[in-house]
Formats: C-alpha cells, structure tokens, sequence
C-alpha cells in the first residue's frame, strides 16, 4: 500500500514536469512535418518527385552517422541541456529552410531537412532517456501513449496544415504568399520550442565515464550487434525498423497518389497524411490499455497484419475509381494507422526500460541507427519504385510487404517465448 502511494505521488509529479517537455516536443515535431510537407508538395506540384527521397535520405543521414554521439551526449551531460541546445539549432535549422522557401531554392531547402535530421538525432536520446527518470516503470508505457498522442496530433496538424497554408493566397505578393506564409510560422514555432524548452527540470547525470565515441557509426554498429545478446531487446529494435520503414514509403507514396494519381488538391493530399497519423494517435490509446513494457510481443503479429491488409485495400482503391472514392480511402489509411500505434508504443516503452540507467543514451543511440538506416533505405527505394509502377501498385505491394512480415514477427515471437520458458525450467 504505502509503494502504491509512492508510485503515485511519483505518477503526479512526473507529470508536472512532463508538460513542458511535450510542449517542446510538440512544437518541434509539428516545425519538422510541417516544413517537410511543405516541401514535399512544393516539389511534387515542380514534376520534381524524386526530391521526397532525396529530402527523406538527408534526413535519415544524421541518425547513421551520428546516433552514437547524441546517445553519448544523453548519456554525460543533463538531458535539460542538451535538449535547449538542440532547440538552437533548430532555430537555425528554420532560418535557412525559410529562406530556401522564399527562393525556392532546393539547396537550402535540403540543407535545412539534413540539419533538421541532426537535431532530431540529438534531440531523441535526451527526451526518451527522460521518460524513465521521471516515471516509474510500470507507468512507462502509458507516459509514452500520451507523449504519442502529443506528438501525432502535432504531426496531424503539421502535415495537415502544411497543404492548407501553400494553398492560402490573402494577398498579391511576388514571392507566393502561402510560401511566405509558412516561411513566417516556421521560424516563429521554433522559437516558441525554444522558449518552452527552458521549462524542463534538470535532473542531475551521474554517469559521466562514458567515452565518447569517435568511431561514430562503427560504434552504432558494435552496439547494434550486442543486440543479439538481448533477444527480446533485438525483435523490439527489428520492430521498429519495420515500422519506421513502411510508414515513411507510406507517407511518401500518399504524397504522389493524391497529387500525381488522382489529381487532387494540396489540402486533401495532406489530409490523407493526416487519415495515416489519426489511426496512430487511436492505436496509441488502445495500446496503452492492451500492453505494458513488460507484456507487448503478443501485439506485433496481428498489429502488422492489419497494417498491411488496410495499406493493400488503399492500393485498390485508389486504382480502381469508384464512388466516395476519398471517403474510403481516409477510412482505410485510419485503419492501417490505428495498427500502427498499437504495434508502436509498446516496442517505444520496451527500448526504454529495459536498459540500465546508464546506458539508456547508447541503446536508444542504437536503435535511431537501425531506424533511420531503414528510413535511409526506403528513401532510396522510393525513387525506384515511384518511376517503375502506378503509387496505387506501390501502397498495394507495400500492403503484402507488411502481410508477410507479421508471418515473420509470429515464428520469431513465439521463439522468443519458447527460449524463455525453456530456460526457466533449466534454472529450476
């Protein structure tokens, strides 16, 4: 009784502090899909589609070639610090897409995704590290549904509002007005992140023996590698991967289906975005009821297929034309998002448990690797199969490519299972 009371007064605590550190996730995950999607339909309505797999592949750069470092500065130095300093850098970041909007000049405008990239991968190890410094660890995993739900609605309002704001033309000016109107509120976001950064309790770091890592992405490598130590930890990490993967060639293929395919607006384009990340804020819910980071790998199997069949029945149709053809497919690319969150949160919760305090900025570190080394790979697998086949193909084939992994997650969940049990009954 009196550790429940305790575990609560920490639960309420925690979640004091927590505000400001949402706030300022908020509003640099709603700065970072806003500018992308701006971007990205700037660049499709140019005939320059293959930019959304280059922007999506400088993006990812950072995450490979320096997780190991944000991991390491998460690790030595106060995750308050290292947080205000990664929203300096944003501001910066913001100035230069700004301006590479004004001019529609695309070298600076993929500058700006790259430093956007580096930020992020210094910026993740820092806040997910936090989570269990100021929760308990049975209360983890509901701490990140809400933090995905934060997240994901600034993700919503980013990739919705990016279309409706190029589209915004209140007044004559040279430069069109919607491209200046988003260069404004970029700039203006970021330095409001800024601002609510400073919010965040500093809790002291202890451990600072940690060397840094100079070999940088061969460090990620050898720490990707341990993974196999930790069954359970590697199928976490795989998981995410996977996710990671198909929902950014998801996002990608909607870009050039709405636009190319079915010749619809910037705002109903960014609106079947917002369709795709609607679902994730509702799995994130369901799952915070239906898993803990404790028990989650029963998920990842029909999670997966369901994700798969609802990106198959979007393939189909939006090649096929029919009656409430957009009704359906925000009915459809919900579904496949609403899987998505319930196969997410729990993996996002194990990662940062299950590593000892003082290595949570290097396994977290690790993971960003593997992840953004898939997001690296579907960038540069976007450019070739959105020259080869129709996007409806693309969202149909990437429905079976999610299909056939849950068959994969099963075996490979319940192997896991039948190693532990086994070695359970040697212990006894």
């Amino acid at each position: 009784m009196v550790e429940s009371r305790e575990n609560m007064r920490s639960v309420r605590a925690g979640r004091k502090r927590f505000v400001a550190m949402a706030a300022t996730y908020f509003f640099g995950v709603f700065n970072d899909n806003f500018f992308k999607q701006a971007a990205l339909l700037l660049a499709v309505s140019a005939g320059l589609s293959e930019l959304q797999g280059q922007a999506t592949m400088l993006f990812s750069l950072p995450f490979v070639l320096f997780s190991a470092h944000g991991g390491w500065l998460a690790d030595r130095f106060p995750k308050r610090q290292v947080i205000i300093s990664v929203k300096v850098l944003e501001v910066i970041a913001m100035a230069i897409g700004a301006y590479g909007l004004l001019t529609l000049d695309w070298s600076w405008i993929l500058a700006m995704v790259f430093l956007m990239g580096l930020q992020s991968t210094i910026f993740g190890p820092a806040l997910n590290g936090s989570i269990p410094e100021l929760y308990p660890s049975w209360y983890v995993t509901k701490a990140n549904a809400f933090l995905k739900l934060v997240t994901t609605t600034a993700i919503l309002l980013g990739m919705a509002l990016a279309g409706i704001a190029l589209d915004q033309n209140w007044f004559e000016t040279q430069i069109p007005f919607g491209q200046t109107l988003v260069a404004i509120l970029v700039l203006s976001i970021a330095s409001i992140g800024l601002a609510f950064s400073f919010g965040i309790q500093n809790i002291a770091n202890t451990h600072k023996a940690t060397p840094f890592p100079w070999a940088g992405p061969l460090v990620s490598l050898k720490d990707t590698l341990d993974f196999r130590f930790d069954p359970p930890l590697a199928l976490a990490v795989a998981g995410d991967c996977f996710f990671y993967f198909v929902s950014l060639l998801a996002v990608m293929v909607i870009n050039t289906m709405g636009l190319s395919q079915l010749q619809m607006s910037k705002s109903c384009t960014s609106l079947l975005a917002v369709a795709l990340m609607i679902g994730v804020c509702i799995g994130s819910l369901v799952a915070a009821k239906i898993t803990s980071s404790e028990r989650w790998a029963h998920v990842l199997a029909p999670a997966s297929f369901g994700m798969g069949v609802c990106l198959l029945v979007t393939g189909i149709i939006a090649g096929s034309p029919m009656a409430n053809q957009f009704f359906l497919l925000l009915l459809s690319l919900v579904g496949a998002g609403v899987c998505g969150g319930i196969f997410l949160i729990p993996l996002t919760s194990f990662i940062q448990v299950r590593p000892a305090a003082h290595r949570k900025g290097k396994v977290i570190g690790a993971d960003n690797f593997c992840a953004f080394s898939s997001m690296l790979v579907a960038g540069q697998l976007f450019t070739v199969i959105d020259s080869s086949f129709k996007p409806s193909s693309n969202m149909f084939i990437l429905g079976i490519f999610a299909i056939v992994a849950s068959i994969l997650f099963f075996v490979v969940v319940h192997r896991i299972k039948r190693a532990a049990k086994e070695s359970k009954k040697s212990l006894c």
